[in-house]
């Protein structure tokens, strides 16, 4: 991993043990929380400073202090809303006086005026996930103590060596969501928040009978996997027959003097156990060759304004939504089918609504032709039913 993402080197961190720090990180602020994990009072503040401040002249340097005080002429106004933003049209709102210098800042209007378009920020095309307060209150996070953990999953994608000839591009990677866990909870439970079109496909031959009931998806038949993290390989055995794709990895990493490698279980496995570099990315790997990156992107301590349930975690904080693929003949409605080796379609693999894979398969529900078809892969619990009812 350090030979291949050695240029992420820069802009990760050193090895951090997240217990530890953040051990020591809560005794240095313990001040700040009473047990029940309210703000401590200004007076606390006042004795931290080393000074004596009355009610009146403690007033008037939180004024004095205020974030509403770090403004400049010409800024974009504050955002009213609560809601975090997906886009940030920020350059709309500049405005260019006409006796100006800067070019940069003529350049933007300039283009914002011939192609209409609007530059968007950091979380364009970002979903931020909104819950209800979680209703299982028996066991919650301490604010002040506990550790919230962020990692970024990425979708997966076919890495390409340099030194082959055919290397023409570097591959893009695309970040699938964010996930929130707490230091308390296992990589195992990490794993299982983690979605995967390669999870949900449904590996049953249908084509002879399409409206038979579906088999399980991949996910339920297919369980191993692994997270690599700083060289340990820490594996799913929480079912028997799961298989241990490590081994063949440190066999072959051995026989050309790679170094050794650890291996533990993922769901013996506390988050803040980990000593991790952030911003460094690692992998997870799962149904054979199916290999994503994953990236500790950010840690801190659970505070007052979090939810505190710990059943509430993890959760994804947000996701990006893929792009519909929709049937290869009416390209209107989404993809239901997939057809392999179909005599009677030019390519494969072949994408089809169910209207049109019935249509054009079946003839009164007789096959035709030769094909193998397959229900496409979709995640049930984000599916809308829009059959209408039978009394519409």
């Amino acid at each position: 991993m350090d030979a291949v993402y050695d240029c992420y080197n820069e802009n990760s961190s050193e090895k951090i043990n997240i217990k530890e720090y953040f051990s020591d990180f809560a005794k240095r602020i313990k001040w700040i929380y009473h047990g029940d994990g309210s703000k401590v009072q200004s007076t606390c503040i006042s004795d931290i400073m080393n000074a004596e401040f009355g009610e009146e002249d403690m007033q008037v340097l939180t004024d004095y202090c205020s974030v509403d005080n770090l403004t400049v002429p010409g800024e974009v106004s504050k955002i009213k809303s609560t809601q975090r933003m997906r886009c940030k049209y920020i350059f709309k709102q500049i405005q260019t006086a006409k006796a100006t210098n800067l070019h940069t800042l003529r350049n933007v209007e300039k283009s914002l005026q011939e192609n209409n378009a609007l530059i968007s920020g950091k979380y364009k095309k970002e979903s931020f996930i909104t819950y209800e307060d979680c209703k299982l209150r028996d066991n919650l996070a301490i604010p002040g103590q506990d550790i919230l953990v962020s990692v970024r999953v990425y979708e997966p994608f076919q890495h390409y060596s340099h030194n082959l000839k055919d290397y023409k591009h570097i591959p893009r990677i695309v970040l699938s969501r964010v996930i929130e866990i707490l230091g308390s909870q296992t990589l195992a439970q990490l794993r299982d928040k983690i979605s995967c079109i390669s999870d949900l496909s449904i590996p049953t031959e249908v084509s002879n009978n399409p409206d038979v009931k579906l088999g399980p998806m991949a996910k339920d038949v297919y369980k191993s996997g692994f997270l690599f993290i700083e060289n340990i390989f820490y594996n799913d055995t929480r079912d028997p027959n799961n298989l241990n794709y490590s081994q063949v990895i440190k066999q072959w990493a051995q026989m050309r003097d790679l170094g050794s490698f650890q291996t533990a279980s993922l769901e013996h496995t506390r988050i803040d156990s980990l000593t991790v570099r952030f911003g460094f990315p690692w992998v997870y790997q799962h149904q054979g060759s199916c290999e994503h990156l994953i990236v500790f992107s950010a840690a801190r301590l659970i505070n007052e304004n979090d939810e505190q349930a710990v059943a509430a975690y993890p959760r994804v904080q947000r996701i990006k939504p893929s792009g519909t693929k929709y049937c290869m003949m009416c390209s209107d409605l989404s993809v239901s089918w997939i057809t392999t080796d179909n005599d009677r379609v030019p390519h494969d693999l072949a994408y089809y609504c169910d209207t049109c894979f019935r249509s054009f398969n079946y003839i009164d529900g007789i096959k035709i032709g030769n094909f193998k078809a397959y229900a496409y892969p979709r995640n049930p619990n984000v599916m809308v039913d829009e059959t209408p009812s039978s009394s519409e």
